[in-house]
């Protein structure tokens, strides 16, 4: 099937220019948007917020400054080639705090004049920004800083607004267009009796959408525009012949049906940018089933003879490039948690409704593109079943083998089992649980019903600290457990294991409650043009936000951490309680020196048993864990009232709460990460193979009752350089989905490249590599996080 295209492997002239330029660009930050937000909510004092919001979208699309590039794909998120907008209205004061802010791929200096706009914005929303509303609102309800949680390691802050997960319904947009849905907007708003509390609201929610729906078709008329004037100008007969093609292209959609792959493509990217410029946050606007929904275009132009393979492959690349190109702004704390992606998610795969196998060429094509490329986003993620066959399963080790750490492998079963055990009380069918895309690390949802947002991280490692100092945090001094006994108390693993258990279903209510108010604040920012793109919103006359989507993927608490907790409590077991080595009290004071003068010790607590060995009793220690996490995390519904998942997933949270946990009976050392992901294992520990790992891995969570697992694995290049080691890998791949796991992803470059990097980043800028449910360019990311990647266990098949 793919023969004809691997005897072509370049990328061509016009993608490695435009690559190369996106690269070497560099980053800005737009203080646009904050011009246009601060004139809005100036002059639009007393409307509701989701008009406001919708005039905000208009004053964007309408003014922003666009530019064409030789990108037959066209449109940015900014005036720049790389450049983010900052959002004063979720977070604002540690924005006059630097002269400089982190964008996914390099710092954005901040010049004179956009820090006058950023000033502005800063003292138009310090008292009334989304994240000190939500400190103040939780600490009046409660008295709990929240502040603490970040300063002590024990959780993320409460960045309200952190994934708001607008998953469209692309494949409705392409059949219909805007106008279809305009039409649909003012049918519903016409049935409505406005006289009534309720239907009032629904009223202003359907204008709304209208302004934007509209407004999105001005941008792209905009861009048709300009491609029509630079066309006058043009001298060359093939780049002329080009941007009357734009122009064409920009004035039929996204306002109107698609008619060819090429409009369906350009389609599919307005309508993910024009997301992105309504709530620029990771996530947001995800691809999701992109071979799927693009498939019946491609087939029509092939049979047609209007396009070659490897035309789509080229424009599956400058797609890839715009995908790449979007950015967002981050304030240093996030920048720790999820560095260096936007999270553009793109799921090959799957199943079709009566549950076939639903891959076609366009997912060989996807990869093949992918391959050659080779930048990070978007992220190409397979939905893996037992109907995949060896020819797909061979050419996504293809891509494994290049080390870009794509596709990642997600089971489509576990996914529909988890949608039907969640959703089933509100009516989900089979046919609809099997629709699954994979959405900003790794979780799953419904494209075009479902609406998604995440509650936060919290670090289960830090309920063992505080169970040894009685409440205390050991590197701040601060006071915020349950007072669970002097550490001489605990004279048994049992009284230990239960002061760790009062910590922690101490603090997951706690967490829980302050991401609901969290969220319910955030119903104050809805998105209406996302909103108009998902099912069920314009039908209920609801935002997003409000739960008008059917499904809500409903991603609350991930636990981090886990398995540092359940090694730490299995080498206590073994040195304190079985062995009779030292005291409880003679390893808090090792561990407050952070084994500096106790080497010895420190060996006994790395060669404590580990989970990741097969090692049943450290296994199930931390499946205990997590039993019970989400056993707590349960007892609350989201903030809408709706079904809700605990999660298990890292992003680069267990290195960036790493750096705010000491010293671990583990071995691990104060302020380095903890252990990635949420089935990995302990970097160095996993000594018995991968196959010994993989059964660990897929005995200690349900993924199911879960939202997601999150599971690394390292292997060196060599073991996979050969068909007998991309066979031995498969043959891993589906134990661990036969046995139960979900995800699983793998790093295929060597320690040894990846120290060089760091020593020498110049050499090594197009460096791509697996980082915790995303890939990242090795070089973009804080230390620490290149650190622990090195530090994992590098594999080979015996």
């Amino acid at each position: 099937m793919m023969s004809e295209i691997e005897q072509k492997p370049e990328v061509s002239e016009r993608v490695t220019k435009l690559k190369d330029e996106l690269l070497s660009a560099s980053p800005n930050v737009d203080t646009q948007r904050l011009q246009f937000l601060l004139d809005v909510y100036e002059h639009g004092e007393g409307q509701p917020a989701v008009i406001l919001r919708a005039r905000l979208f208009e004053k964007i699309c309408a003014e922003k400054s666009i530019f064409i590039d030789d990108n037959p794909i066209v449109g940015n998120l900014t005036g720049y080639k790389y450049g983010g907008y900052p959002l004063p209205e979720l977070g604002c004061r540690w924005m006059k705090k630097i002269d400089r802010f982190r964008l996914p791929l390099g710092e954005a200096l901040v010049t004179k004049e956009d820090q006058i706009w950023i000033d502005k914005a800063v003292e138009a929303w310090k008292g009334r920004n989304l994240f000190n509303r939500t400190q103040e609102t939780i600490y009046q309800s409660d008295g709990t800083a929240i502040s603490q949680w970040q300063k002590t390691g024990l959780a993320t802050e409460i960045v309200p607004g952190g994934f708001m997960g607008t998953g469209p319904d692309y494949a409705k947009v392409l059949e219909r267009g805007l106008t279809g849905i305009i039409t649909e907007i003012e049918e519903a708003r016409a049935a409505l009796d406005i006289g009534h509390f309720e239907s009032l609201k629904k009223w202003h929610f359907h204008n709304a959408a209208h302004i934007c729906l509209n407004t999105a078709i001005t941008l792209a008329e905009r861009y048709a525009a300009l491609a029509q004037e630079m066309s006058l100008r043009e001298k060359d007969p093939s780049r002329k012949q080009e941007l009357e093609r734009i122009a064409e292209t920009c004035a039929w959609v996204p306002a109107n049906p698609a008619r060819s792959f090429y409009e369906a493509l350009q389609c599919v990217w307005f309508l993910q940018l024009m997301v992105w410029i309504e709530a620029p946050i990771i996530g947001n606007g995800a691809p999701l089933r992109f071979t799927q929904y693009l498939w019946p275009f491609y087939q029509k132009d092939k049979v047609e003879g209007k396009i070659t393979d490897e035309e789509v492959i080229e424009l599956i690349q400058l797609y890839y490039l715009r995908v790449q190109s979007l950015t967002h702004v981050l304030p240093p704390f996030g920048v720790k948690y999820s560095s260096s992606r936007v999270a553009m998610n793109l799921t090959i795969g799957g199943l079709t409704p009566d549950g076939n196998d639903a891959t076609n060429h366009l997912d060989y094509l996807v990869l093949e593109a992918k391959r050659r490329l080779q930048i990070p986003e978007p992220l190409i993620v397979l939905l893996y079943h037992d109907r995949l066959t060896p020819e797909f399963l061979l050419k996504c080790i293809d891509l494994i083998r290049t080390g870009v750490g794509q596709p990642a492998f997600l089971s489509a079963d576990r996914a529909t089992q988890r949608n039907l055990y969640h959703h089933g009380q509100e009516g989900i069918t089979l046919e609809e649980a099997r629709n699954n895309a994979i959405v900003a690390c790794v979780q799953n949802t419904i494209p075009g019903y479902s609406y998604g947002h995440w509650e936060g991280h919290c670090n289960t490692a830090k309920f063992l600290e505080l169970a040894l100092n009685d409440g205390l945090d050991p590197l701040t001094g601060m006071r915020i457990g349950l007072q669970t006994g002097k550490v001489e108390s605990l004279q048994s693993y049992g009284q230990l294991y239960e002061a760790v258990v009062k910590q922690l279903q101490y603090f997951v209510p706690l967490l829980r409650q302050a991401s609901r108010i969290a969220w319910s604040l955030q119903q104050e920012f809805p998105v209406p043009f996302g909103s108009a793109l998902v099912n069920d919103c314009i039908q209920r006359g609801m935002d997003q936000v409000d739960g008008g989507g059917r499904y809500g993927l409903g991603s609350g608490y991930s636990f981090i951490g886990v398995i540092d907790l359940a090694n730490s409590l299995a080498a206590i077991n073994k040195l304190v309680f079985q062995e009779k080595k030292l005291t409880l009290k003679q390893l808090t004071e090792v561990l407050a020196a952070d084994f500096e003068g106790y080497g010895e010790i420190h060996r006994m607590c790395l060669d404590a048993p580990k989970y990741g060995n097969d090692n049943e009793g450290v296994d199930m220690i931390a499946a205990n864990i997590y039993k019970l996490c989400g056993e707590v995390h349960q007892r609350f519904p989201d903030h809408l009232g709706r079904p809700i998942k605990p999660e298990a997933f890292s992003v680069t949270v267990h290195a960036g709460l790493g750096e705010f946990t000491g010293a671990l009976p583990s071995g691990r050392k104060a302020r380095v990460a903890l252990t990635d992901a949420s089935v990995s294992a302990q970097p160095g520990t996993d000594r018995s193979g991968p196959t010994a790992l993989v059964n660990s891995a897929a005995r200690v969570i349900d993924t199911v009752a879960f939202g997601c697992n999150h599971f690394n694995m390292k292997f060196h290049p060599s073991a996979l350089a050969d068909m007998e080691g991309a066979r031995k890998l498969l043959a891993l791949i589906k134990t661990y989905m036969d046995y139960g796991g979900y995800h699983l992803q793998f790093n295929c470059v060597s320690s040894d490249v990846l120290r060089d990097a760091q020593l020498h980043p110049e050499e090594y800028r197009d460096l791509v590599v697996r980082v915790a449910g995303f890939s990242a360019y090795f070089v973009t990311l804080d230390k620490v996080v290149q650190d622990e990647i090195i530090t994992r266990t590098e594999f080979r098949f015996a």
